[in-house]
């Protein structure tokens, strides 16, 4: 064993310093052994001297100190060089600390001593472990940093400050925020703003600024004070995020929900909303309120000789002169298509409701100058419809202008007609509480139609079609309540009613062991407020459905205030589970539209385009561009109304995926699908799908 180097007492009393932790290895020995440590060594390890005198220093290292470290100290042994570095060492207790290392070496006597001063510095580690997490925060946060003096200039900033204000930090350094103030607030708002700042510390809200190259930022930003020791404001951190898409989404859908989109006049639910408010002042007021119907009498013509972008452009135009015609206090609403409708209130007679309508009518006959250089002209039919009740509703005065505005044109073009509004109130107040009644007490029932697979022969799918089951009059097809629900206070109600009930049977047909999906149609309140979205997933999951059984029918006819709104719904339908079809393809003119736009999985062609497949080449031809069409946008065509054998062999020859009519299945209640497919003595023509 070799002789352990020893160091002179003299110099043995001198490195025992409080509070400075000293060892001294022999310089001489490869993998050089301790020879001595102070107290303050045993202090900072936890280890006796007797227990670390002739071992090496490495028993203070662990797995996971920095072997790049390790290496550089053991250059420095070699070469004799000092060295400072920073280890993670480990106690005898096995606790961790951060030992600061000044190496050196000491020749006394003609040996090579290697002196080592070691202090524990895990405090000011943390510290800069703790700073430099704080500095990759400031800068890898999404969010927008902004640091001023107690001044409130602005002394640093965040790159994610540059990406969303477009200013370079050399640009802002010095200067006050105020440079991005877009002037919609005023300086009481920023008094305001500092003000809570100093009280509470913080203060959080929406602040409407502009970025470098002009444009509108809007910001939900927390301004807070930091302070010193006495309590003294040194800073103040802005922490801000972009908020600007989702208040102008927010504004769009607010605008969406009360506006018709091409003419900025009220659309019709928002309409009625302020219609009824004008009703009940009624109770009030007793001054009498007019509603306005009109409709264009020379509008298809124009779309058809000019195009669309044409009619749009006379739709905005008479828009603009009603507005210009009518009073700060009227309601002006655009219901569709080429549908006008006015509220007139504080109105004395019906006799003063027609004259605003002759001045309203002789206005829109005025000659239009369209863009493309032609000038048009049309016509209108207008009904009115006159009330001094309060107890009336909005529902019965526009069905009694509605009614009075047909009326008016069987009498010609440019008509006016007015309404026995006492009498047409009465039925269509008694019509809506019949039905609100009946839907609430259970008469409203779902028939189903079986859809044929031509790809496997078997039925894979069934439409829900709602019935009335009158106590008087017997069962009662859609003609006699639909539009009644759809257009009240009923739609939304019954919307969750159609999908609850689809998914009922879809799970019993499963339990059955059989796989069909049940279609029902929705409307376009049911689907732009979202509401079938909240019913299809709480659906789901009350029968336990985990693959898709919904078929979310829309029809043709449907005008969409915003068709990237409606979109975005359906998408998320389908990653709920659902298929989309659109119903009463070829129908209308937004079929191609809403076939190329909307995200669909199939295009049911209606049956007046299948009527005469089997006879008439031109319907061939045209159900056969359709079906090419479907299938290069990926959708599967469903042809509705097959009523002949030839007209299934038809559609099949020429590519048609699925099918649907009274040939394959009429309308039917639950019992009789049931007895027809799941019952022990079922012998379809066309068997169900299995699981």
């Amino acid at each position: 064993m070799t002789q352990l180097a020893t160091l002179p007492v003299h110099l043995t009393r001198l490195l025992e310093i409080p509070n400075l932790a000293i060892s001294v290895a022999d310089g001489e020995v490869h993998d050089p052994p301790l020879i001595f440590v102070n107290e303050a060594f045993e202090s900072l390890t936890g280890y006796r001297r007797d227990e670390v005198i002739g071992h090496s220093c490495r028993f203070l290292q662990g797995e996971d100190t920095d072997p790049s470290a390790i290496e550089r100290l053991r250059e420095s042994i070699q070469q004799g060089t000092p060295i400072t570095l920073t280890l993670k060492n480990r106690r005898k207790d096995g606790s961790e600390f951060w030992n600061e290392l000044y190496l050196s070496t000491l020749y006394t006597e003609g040996h090579r001593y290697l002196v080592g001063l070691q202090r524990d510095v895990s405090e000011r580690e943390q510290a800069w472990k703790h700073l430099e997490l704080t500095q990759a925060v400031f800068r890898n946060t999404h969010d927008g940093i902004m640091v001023t003096d107690a001044r409130k200039r602005i002394i640093d900033t965040n790159p994610a400050f540059t990406r969303l204000t477009g200013y370079p930090q050399e640009e802002v350094l010095g200067k006050r925020p105020n440079l991005l103030s877009s002037g919609k607030h005023d300086s009481g708002f920023y008094q305001s703003m500092f003000a809570a700042v100093e009280a509470r510390g913080f203060w959080t809200g929406d602040i409407w600024n502009t970025r470098k190259d002009g444009s509108q930022l809007i910001e939900n930003t927390t301004i807070s004070a930091i302070r010193n020791d006495h309590g003294e404001i040194v800073n103040y951190i802005g922490v801000f995020r972009d908020i600007t898409q989702r208040h102008l989404n927010q504004a769009r859908l607010e605008r969406m929900a009360s506006y018709d989109p091409l003419t900025g006049l009220f659309n019709r639910g928002h309409f009625n909303t302020l219609l009824e408010r004008q009703l009940e002042s009624l109770e009030f007021t007793q001054t009498g309120l007019a509603v306005l119907f009109l409709d264009l009498d020379d509008f298809k013509p124009i779309n058809d000789s000019f195009g669309h972008a044409s009619g749009d452009e006379l739709l905005i135009e008479i828009s603009r002169r009603l507005k210009r015609l009518m009073r700060a206090n009227d309601l002006t609403a655009r219901f569709g298509g080429d549908e006008f409708v006015i509220a007139l209130n504080g109105l004395g007679t019906v006799d003063k409701a027609s004259k605003v309508a002759r001045k309203v009518l002789d206005d829109v006959i005025q000659p239009y100058a369209l863009d493309n250089g032609e000038r048009v002209t049309v016509s209108a039919s207008v009904g009115i419809a006159f009330t001094t009740a309060h107890a009336t509703t909005s529902t019965a005065l526009l069905d009694a202008a509605d009614a009075a505005m047909y009326e008016a044109k069987q009498l010609g073009k440019n008509c006016i007609a007015v309404a026995d509004t006492q009498l047409n109130e009465s039925l269509a107040e008694d019509a809506h509480m019949r039905i609100k009644a009946a839907f609430e007490q259970g008469e409203l029932e779902l028939y189903f139609q079986p859809i044929l697979s031509l790809a496997t022969n078997e039925i894979i799918s069934f439409e829900a079609l709602a019935r009335w089951r009158h106590p008087e009059m017997g069962v009662l097809g859609p003609q006699h309540f639909i539009d009644t629900i759809i257009h009240s206070s009923l739609s939304l109600p019954f919307g969750r009613w159609l999908i609850d009930q689809a998914g009922q049977v879809a799970s019993r047909l499963r339990g059955h062991g059989h796989h069909a999906l049940i279609g029902v149609n929705l409307s376009q309140d049911q689907i732009e407020t979202g509401a079938f979205i909240e019913a299809l997933s709480a659906t789901r999951h009350r029968y336990d459905l985990s693959a898709p059984f919904l078929v979310a029918e829309v029809l043709e006819s449907t005008h969409f205030h915003d068709l990237d709104l409606a979109c975005s719904l359906l998408s998320e339908a389908r990653q709920l589970g659902a298929l989309v079809a659109l119903d009463d393809f070829g129908s209308g003119i937004s079929s191609i539209t809403y076939a190329s736009q909307l995200p669909l999985n199939t295009l049911k062609v209606d049956r007046s385009a299948v009527m005469h497949v089997d006879t008439r080449q031109d319907q061939r031809q045209f159900i056969s561009g359709i079906i090419a069409m479907g299938h290069a946008m990926q959708r599967d065509v469903l042809a509705e109304g097959i009523e002949t054998d030839a007209q299934l062999t038809t559609v099949r020859e020429l590519g048609c995926d699925l099918v649907q009519g009274f040939l394959i299945g009429k309308p039917m209640p639950y019992h009789e699908l049931h007895e027809r497919y799941l019952s022990p003595t079922a012998s379809p023509r066309y068997p169900l799908r299995k699981l």
